[in-house]
C-alpha cells in the first residue's frame, strides 16, 4: 500500500477514541499511523521519522522553527486528569533532599511536575534528586511520577507503599486557574503540497471525532474496554467525559501560553515559542 503521510499514534486511553474512528470509521488508504510512547514520537517527529503526531507540546516548543501546529485540537485537562499523577511515599511538602522516579515516556508532564514543584512549592532543583526511569514504581525512590494508562491503572490499583497521590492537572488548574494541554497535534514544515491536504483532510476527520465519541459514548466505551480490559467500562467513560479535554481553546491556549512562560523562567526552554498554525486552505 502506497501510504503518503505517516501519523504518529499515542498508544494510550486519552487518544483511543480519535484513533478509533480515524481507523476503523473513516480509514484513509493514503495515511498510516505508527503506534509509540509520547517520548518515542516527540524523536520520530523531529528526526523526520513521521509527519505529523499528537506530541508533547514541550517538543513543539524546542522545534518550533520547524513545525505547525492543528487548530483547535489538542490533549489536555480542564481540571483533574486523572493520568498524569505524582505517587508520593511522603507528602509532597516534605520532599527536599528526597529522591524522585521521572517516567521516561513523557516530556511535558516530566517538565509539569518540576515546574509546580519549583513554584508553588518552593523547591529548587538541587533540593530534588530526580531519576529518570522506566519503571517509576520500581526505582525504591520517595515519590513516582506516573502517566498515561500506568497512572489510570494505578488509580484503579494503588500501591499500599503509595499512600500521597496528587493529580498534576488539578495542582496546575489549583494555582494557575487555567487548562493544562500536554500534547498538541504538530506537524513539520517541510511537508510537500501533496501531504498538507493529506493533513487537512485529518484535521477535518479529527473534528468529526470528536462529534462521533459525544453521540456514540457506549460504542467507543465498548471497543476501549475491549481494547484495554484491566480499565472498567465506568472508569473509561469518567476519564473521557470529565478528565480528558481534546479542545484548544482560549483557555487551554492561555494555559499552554503559561506553561511556556514558566518552563523558560527556570531554564527548561531557552525561548518562549510562538505558537504556529496551520494555515486554512
Amino acid at each position: 500500500m502506497n501510504h503518503r503521510l505517516t501519523v504518529g499514534e499515542i498508544a494510550y486511553l486519552n487518544c483511543f477514541p480519535l484513533f478509533h474512528y480515524l481507523k476503523y470509521r473513516r480509514p484513509d488508504p493514503e495515511i498510516r499511523y505508527l503506534p509509540g510512547h509520547p517520548a518515542d514520537l516527540n524523536r520520530l517527529l523531529a528526526a523526520g521519522g513521521i509527519d505529523l503526531s499528537p506530541s508533547s507540546s514541550l517538543a513543539y516548543a524546542l522545534d518550533e522553527e520547524n513545525c505547525f501546529i492543528l487548530p483547535d485540537l489538542a490533549i489536555a485537562s480542564r481540571e483533574r486528569v486523572d493520568s498524569v499523577l505524582l505517587a508520593g511515599r511522603i507528602p509532597i511538602e516534605e520532599l527536599a533532599g528526597r529522591k524522585l522516579a521521572l517516567t521516561s515516556h513523557s516530556l511535558t508532564s516530566v517538565n509539569l511536575l518540576k515546574i509546580i514543584l519549583f513554584t508553588w512549592y518552593g523547591y529548587t532543583r538541587q533540593d530534588i534528586d530526580f531519576a529518570t526511569t522506566t519503571t517509576p514504581l520500581a526505582t525504591g525512590g520517595d515519590g513516582a511520577l506516573l502517566i498515561g494508562d500506568e497512572a489510570l491503572a494505578f488509580r484503579c490499583r494503588p500501591e499500599a507503599g503509595y499512600p500521597h497521590v496528587y493529580d498534576l492537572g488539578t495542582l496546575w488548574r489549583r494555582h494557575t486557574g487555567l487548562p493544562f494541554v500536554y500534547a498538541l497535534w504538530i506537524g513539520r514544515r517541510d511537508l510537500d503540497a501533496g501531504r498538507i491536504e493529506l493533513v487537512r483532510r485529518l484535521h477535518r476527520r479529527l473534528g468529526e471525532a470528536r462529534s462521533y465519541l459525544q453521540a456514540n459514548p457506549d460504542e467507543l466505551i465498548s471497543a476501549a474496554a475491549a481494547r484495554y480490559p484491566q480499565f472498567p467500562p465506568a472508569l473509561i467513560r469518567s476519564y473521557w467525559q470529565h478528565s480528558i479535554s481534546w479542545d484548544l481553546d482560549d483557555d487551554a491556549r492561555r494555559g499552554l501560553e503559561r506553561f511556556y512562560r514558566l518552563a523558560h523562567r527556570y531554564g527548561l526552554l531557552e525561548r518562549i515559542p510562538a505558537l504556529h498554525f496551520l494555515a486554512a486552505s
